[in-house]
């Protein structure tokens, strides 16, 4: 498979790897943990409604709750185990930490994982609607921090008619390895994840998108890409390439429109761990109930790629009761809370060590965050209305378009919080907007 090597993008920054612990490291299962603790509304939304009652013996991938709309999914078991009572956890969601129900399962065994694909499900001679209505049965969600059901994500893209898929495989936050590790060693079935995908959607166009210095790395998968015409690009290692609307522009030249979503221009974007759960579930018929993630960080006790059933308790992965965990990317993550446990949005565990503190001084127009700003934003004069309180001059800037990729708070010399300022200006302006619609 030969990678064609793609161009850039205006602004972003050049961030330091820190890769070299965890870049080789083969993903490997952790032990059993002592319990699991499955959360019943991953999405942060609406919560499943469980079918099995405490005191019941269930097996690994069992259904153990199922949807009652569409903004949840049927969940599974991860691990065969006895199932407790309901509790609650904390799950990552884009706006942070919030709570679900949970069902509790203890006295856990392991099972084989990863599956051996050795079903007889022909997909490949599939209705496109078969197959959609079998990826909705399998209680699958989008692998992404934005976390949603996959069934709702495709029919966003039905019905913005997208003709061009794209499978990121960027990853070009520092620490993080987990989509890396899963091209070298499952390869072929994310590629097959990724056909299965665009049967369903019906595109005309799939491409994958890599980091063009690990193109040596994913040369085993040059059958499989050719045989589903895919074509597969390479791109510069510049952050934030691999936040979805960058990934677009540069390969499509679409800009996707402020508060929308990559499919408002025809382009869906799906990650490498995403088809790898389409190919597991339509393929092998094994639900998604495990993440592989990367623990890494300076501070952590052991670095390396994992495959951790979800409900797991973030800091029993980590091996930390005491080191602040990042949840995701150090540009976008989250601190962990105490009751936090992985979930599909869990692709990273950091220990680091933290920034010693130093109070935030003033503005004093440099520039550099305008000059960084991948969505060209004015991220000064949006500062300015922040501090003004002005909402409307806020909405009128633009700050909808911004991607809260973290890269105007790094450069920021003054060490001001402008990504958070940001993201508090949004949900201002969205919710003086559901108001007026409601109006």
């Amino acid at each position: 498979m030969l990678f064609r090597r793609y161009g850039t993008f205006t602004g972003g920054i050049d961030l330091p790897e820190e890769k070299h612990a965890t870049l080789d490291v083969p993903i490997r299962r952790p032990p059993p943990p002592q319990r699991l603790r499955v959360p019943l509304a991953p999405c942060g939304k609406s919560a499943a409604k469980p079918v099995v009652k405490p005191g019941h013996q269930v097996t690994a991938g069992q259904r153990i709750a199922r949807a009652v709309d569409a903004t949840c999914a049927d969940v599974f078991a991860p691990l065969s185990g006895k199932v407790g009572p309901t509790t609650a956890v904390q799950v990552a969601t884009a706006a942070g930490f919030v709570a679900s129900p949970a069902i509790e399962l203890t006295d856990l065994s392991a099972e084989q994982f990863p599956p051996t694909c050795e079903s007889s499900h022909n997909w490949q001679h599939a209705e496109p609607s078969a197959l959609r209505q079998r990826l909705a049965e399998g209680g699958l969600t989008t692998c992404h921090h934005r976390l949603e059901p996959l069934s709702v994500w495709l029919d966003r893209a039905l019905s913005n008619c997208c003709r061009t898929l794209i499978a990121n495989v960027m990853e070009n936050q520092p620490y993080l390895t987990a989509e890396h590790r899963l091209m070298v060693e499952h390869g072929p079935e994310v590629i097959v994840g990724l056909a299965i995908l665009a049967r369903a959607m019906e595109v005309s166009e799939i491409v994958l998108a890599a980091d063009w210095r690990r193109r040596s790395r994913y040369r085993h998968i040059a059958g499989a890409a050719g045989r589903y015409n895919i074509s597969s690009i390479g791109l510069p290692h510049k952050y934030p390439i691999g936040a979805d609307k960058i990934l677009v522009k540069v390969l499509t030249r679409r800009e996707s429109p402020p508060g929308a979503s990559t499919t408002a221009v025809g382009a869906a974007v799906v990650s490498a761990s995403t088809c790898l759960a389409v190919c597991w579930w339509v393929a092998c018929g094994t639900p998604a109930t495990h993440r592989v993630l990367t623990v890494s960080g300076e501070m952590a006790e052991e670095c390396g790629n994992f495959l951790v059933p979800q409900g797991t308790a973030c800091a029993e992965i980590a091996q930390s009761s005491t080191q602040p965990l990042i949840h995701g990317g150090p540009m976008v993550g989250l601190e962990c809370t105490a009751d936090a446990v992985v979930t599909a949005a869990t692709d990273a565990l950091l220990a680091i060590e933290p920034m010693p503190f130093e109070p935030a001084g003033t503005c004093i127009r440099c520039g550099w965050c305008t000059d960084h700003c991948p969505a060209r934003l004015n991220v000064a004069a949006l500062n300015d209305a922040f501090e003004l309180g002005m909402v409307d001059l806020a909405r009128r800037a633009g700050v909808r378009a911004c991607l809260e990729c973290g890269v105007c708070s790094y450069v920021c010399p003054a060490r001001l919080p402008l990504t958070s300022r940001l993201k508090q200006l949004k949900r201002a302006v969205n919710y003086g907007k559901r108001n007026h619609n409601r109006r």
